[in-house]
């Protein structure tokens, strides 16, 4: 069975690819530079053909969800427990929850757009994760823990899929604002503002949830709520960027443009978090870089 997980992981970083590509050439044909608009008339932001172009990445991401969904439970089955605690199941997941946060947002929000940019940072991850040892070995005294491993680092692994959301809807509300909306393909401005605001506001109570439970099982196995490791001053740093946004996000003033700007470093200190304080520093948690 775990000879048929690099299969279905590699399968769904092809696609993965091919849809960022597919999404990119959509994004980038017919870009327009931001001449004045005929008064009353709004940009038209996407043609049949890069409709169609996005289309294909909607399904791909689908069916690499369902590729990443398999793989994910199968590794379950054959570590018998949840696929998250190493650098290599935490990444596949990472990416699985990224796919399926922005399907679930599409439906209620016209953000097709972003499905390239959520493919290319998917496929960021799941290359990342294949190139970490894939090997299952038995769990570390302090992750025997099987019910908080699965939802202690389960919401982690939320928070961060829905900051990367957020991250990925900043940064096309940035370039719309100053691409006067003319992106094509992108959801406009206004439009990726609301959705930045939606998946932080999803996103910050699972982080915060996440970071008690860390907290809980920090006491379990070492004795102490807080140990200033590493990984936790960056999930509590992290914690306050995303914080920080909300007080922003509600100002009228000349503050709130560093609203989506405060979520691109929330999400920068969401991967020195993720990868950072546990690969490259020593601390508690480096158990969890293999």
């Amino acid at each position: 069975m775990t000879t048929l997980i690099p299969f279905l992981l590699v399968t769904a970083l092809g696609l993965l690819l091919v849809a960022g590509a597919a999404g990119l050439t959509a994004m980038l044909v017919g870009i327009r530079a931001p001449e004045p608009l005929p008064a009353g008339e709004a940009p038209r932001l996407v043609g049949p053909g890069r409709t169609l172009l996005l289309g294909f990445v909607g399904w791909t991401l689908w069916a690499v969800l369902g590729l990443l969904a398999v793989a994910l439970v199968m590794r379950a089955l054959a570590a018998g427990h949840a696929p998250w605690s190493n650098l290599h199941e935490f990444s596949i997941a990472f990416g699985a929850a990224l796919v399926a946060g922005h399907l679930a947002l599409a439906r209620s929000y016209p953000i097709a757009g972003l499905g390239p940019l959520v493919a290319l940072l998917a496929a960021a991850l799941i290359g990342f994760g294949l190139g970490r040892d894939d090997s299952i070995q038995p769990l570390v005294p302090a992750l025997q823990q099987p019910f908080l491993l699965t939802i202690h680092v389960g919401s982690a692994v939320a928070a961060y899929a829905v900051a990367g959301i957020a991250f990925l809807a900043a940064l096309a509300e940035i370039g719309q604002r100053a691409a006067a909306d003319r992106i094509p393909a992108l959801p406009t401005a206004e439009v990726s503002g609301v959705v930045t605001h939606r998946a932080v506001l999803i996103g910050f109570p699972i982080l915060t949830i996440a970071i008690v439970l860390g907290s809980v099982w920090a006491n379990l196995a070492w004795r102490s709520y807080w140990s200033n490791d590493p990984k936790e001053l960056a999930a509590a740093t992290t914690w306050l960027v995303f914080g920080a946004y909300l007080h922003v996000a509600g100002r009228r003033d000349g503050l709130a443009r560093l609203a989506p700007w405060l979520v691109v470093l929330g999400f920068v200190g969401v991967l020195f978090t993720y990868i950072g304080a546990g690969l490259f520093i020593v601390g508690e948690h480096s158990y969890g870089a293999g």
